[in-house]
């Protein structure tokens, strides 16, 4: 890659941290799954199971503020160290109840701690290398990060399921988490923060969301999330409709291949065009492709235009996180982070909702992909507002 992307990669301990927050972020791409596989086999209820998934979601959206504040006020190391015993823990123990077919409230009480202890390694990465990094970097650093959290989602199914095959969803989902646990441990031994250990002392200036230009970026992540849920709900039913459900896992594959070449794409380079400009083009080359996966019919096609979104879809996501950077002088980086990560969040578990009960009523993947396509027009004309 090109200088930039080096300078972020060469920086003392950045490729400790990114090899260790890889495999950090394996049971983010592997809990979803392994959680509804393993709960539902062992205590046969689909409901429970998707419960089960849903409160460990639920939870981590919730928690990513209040863990960035934490990190702000007490250093990253802390909490991810944390975070890397309690939330492997909580998933082992799942796996353990499930087994035993104990007590279903206990196992919603232990997705709710395995998701507010879920380690925020992508908030971590953002402020450490962003405060190493240079103010011309900072768009390779962030690319980064998102980078490597795209190849542990492309990972982590693919570790899960050779796992499944080889022993059992319960045994792959414990490994996932044991593995994960180590990752993070070893993050949270290599990762600093200057900014954090010199100012977590200074006065706070009050809520982040006072800001009008962040809640501003807020609803757009939120717009650019439910692009996400839209295509979570869509690509299944259209592969179903096909009589080819398996290919699903491949089209997803698609988006995420496309957003590896788009976060390695982005940080290759110096952009001169300001943040704002970018995340105008980016939202509006997403609410092109999302239109016309509407009329999208074959999978191929599909295939093709989810590997597109994903080449705009991490760049814009960048973007985001390099206006929140500099709407974030004060020592609040880590609590900004984290509430971008629960506004696209939110927008994904919102808009796969919305598109399920649609899809529910017929018509096939259409009504989901115009979700899709009307989450980024208005993530594209929130941007457009923003530059005004």
């Amino acid at each position: 890659m090109a200088t930039t992307t080096r300078s972020v990669i060469n920086k003392p301990g950045a490729a400790v941290q990114a090899i260790s927050g890889l495999v950090a972020q394996l049971s983010q791409g592997a809990f979803g799954i392994g959680i509804v596989l393993v709960v539902r086999e062992h205590t046969g209820s689909v409901a429970l199971a998707g419960a089960v998934a849903g409160a460990v979601s639920v939870a981590a959206a919730v928690a990513r503020p209040v863990q960035g504040r934490l990190m702000d006020r007490r250093g990253l190391a802390r909490l991810n160290a944390l975070c890397g015993i309690l939330h492997p823990a909580a998933l082992i123990a799942i796996v353990g109840v499930s087994v035993d077919d104990g007590p279903h409230a206990l196992l919603l009480v232990l997705g709710v701690v395995a998701g507010l202890a879920l380690p925020p390694i992508s908030t971590a990465m953002r402020v450490a290398w962003g405060e190493a990094a240079g103010d011309d970097d900072r768009t390779a650093a962030y690319s980064m990060v998102y980078l490597i959290q795209e190849l542990s989602l492309l990972t982590a199914p693919l570790i899960f399921a050779a796992l499944t095959a080889t022993t059992s969803a319960a045994a792959g989902l414990a490994v996932v988490a044991v593995l994960s646990g180590i990752g993070t441990i070893a993050f949270a031994v290599s990762v600093r923060s200057l900014r954090t250990m010199q100012t977590h002392h200074q006065r706070r200036r009050g809520s982040l969301l006072r800001i009008g230009r962040m809640r501003m970026l807020l609803a757009i992540a939120c717009a650019v999330g439910s692009v996400i849920g839209g295509i979570e709900v869509g690509v299944p039913t259209l592969a179903t409709a096909h009589h080819e459900p398996a290919a699903a896992g491949v089209l997803i594959a698609m988006l995420s291949i496309g957003g590896i070449i788009g976060a390695a794409a982005y940080g290759s380079r110096q952009w001169a065009a300001n943040p704002v400009a970018r995340l105008v083009s980016l939202t509006s080359a997403l609410t092109i492709c999302a239109a016309a996966m509407v009329a999208a019919q074959g999978l191929l096609v599909l295939g093709l235009l989810l590997l597109i979104v994903g080449v705009a879809l991490n760049p814009a996501l960048t973007t985001l996180s390099l206006l929140v950077d500099r709407l974030t002088a004060e020592p609040t980086a880590a609590e900004a982070f984290g509430w971008l990560s629960t506004g696209i969040a939110v927008g994904t578990g919102a808009a796969a909702a919305i598109a399920g009960i649609l899809v529910q009523q017929g018509d096939g993947a259409r009504p989901a992909f115009a979700v899709t396509a009307v989450a980024a027009a208005v993530a594209a004309v929130l941007a457009l507002t923003l530059r005004r």
